[in-house]
């Protein structure tokens, strides 16, 4: 009879551990941690005290002194929580230069990983809408676009969330280096600086129009940030070197105009592009589509890129 009674009581106290690949494991557990489990096996009372994560673990259910069990399922994602896989599941951002409208243009880029500490970035911009801030002497009417493209190399890695005593990056985040080709085809037209032809019944203001095409590839360097794994705000400046062929209508026309839009160009005895940024974008999942065919044996293993220490 004692013998039922103690078979009874150890039998009371026995807890099991279901782990994720759904073995069960019969212990005695001893504390339950923010990470970790502590536990000693159930026909083991006086042996060593082990350890298991708790994300290898699916189920655990204790027995109560009063014989009732008590089930956690510790694979249940805490919905307060931004999960690893949250982030990692928005690798792209679609981006507008947030002051492009005051220097007549509206400039768009998309953003996307292709591996981790690896990204591509393809903008496009529309020459003509908006105001002209920084042309006050002469309104030039400019018209065209332009296209530009490059990758960018993250450098180190700047944390978003703290991920087991790891710092995590989001793929989007961090300062970086990038290579950047630009391709455009813009016009401006205007009159009224000192662009005149004497007649024999005076003087006639002659209207210009003219064309500009070409390319250029620069270095940016640049930081962008993300707020609530849902929006970047970033800056970015560079300067590189620029091919250009200009046709003008008035071949004497003494007003030179180096604005590009897309960069600031040093003329033809200079030819040196510059360019400086400030966007804006929202955060989403990379097409699938667009996932395989820039990286397709990597689309879906997960991003590698962490750090321990702090940017």
């Amino acid at each position: 009879m004692v013998f039922l009674m103690l078979g009874f009581s150890n039998l009371r106290s026995q807890d099991i551990i279901i782990k994720k690949d759904n073995e069960e494991l019969k212990v005695k557990i001893i504390e339950v941690g923010t990470t970790e489990i502590k536990y000693k096996f159930f026909d083991a009372p006086d042996g060593p005290t082990l350890v298991i994560e708790k994300k290898e673990v699916k189920t655990i259910k204790i027995r109560s002194q009063n014989g009732k069990i008590i089930s956690m399922d510790e694979n249940k994602p805490d919905p307060m929580s931004i999960s690893n896989g949250a982030i990692l599941d928005k690798t792209s951002s679609l981006k507008f230069n947030f002051f492009s409208p005051l220097n007549r243009q509206l400039a768009f880029s998309y953003e996307w990983m292709i591996h981790p500490g690896f990204n591509w970035e393809t903008g496009l911009g529309i020459v003509g809408p908006g105001v002209s801030v920084f042309d006050q002497i002469i309104d030039l009417h400019p018209k065209g676009a332009y296209l530009r493209t490059g990758c960018k190399f993250l450098l180190g890695s700047s944390s978003d969330i703290e991920i087991e005593g790891a710092k995590y990056a989001h793929p989007l985040k961090g300062r970086y280096f990038k290579i950047e080709a630009i391709l455009y085809a813009e016009s401006t037209d205007y009159t009224g600086y000192n662009n005149t032809v004497i007649t024999s019944t005076g003087s006639t203001v002659v209207p210009v129009h003219d064309n500009f095409t070409g390319a250029t590839l620069e270095i940016l360097y640049g930081r962008q940030w993300i707020f609530g794994n849902s929006v970047t705000v970033g800056w970015y400046i560079g300067c590189g070197y620029a091919y250009e062929s200009k046709t003008s209508s008035y071949s004497t026309a003494d007003f030179d105009d180096l604005s590009r839009y897309a960069f600031r160009y040093g003329g033809s005895s200079f030819p040196v592009a510059g360019t400086i940024g400030f966007n804006v974008g929202y955060i989403f999942k990379t097409p699938y589509w667009l996932s395989n065919l820039t990286s397709p044996r990597v689309s879906n293993a997960p991003p590698s890129r962490h750090s321990l220490s702090n940017d």
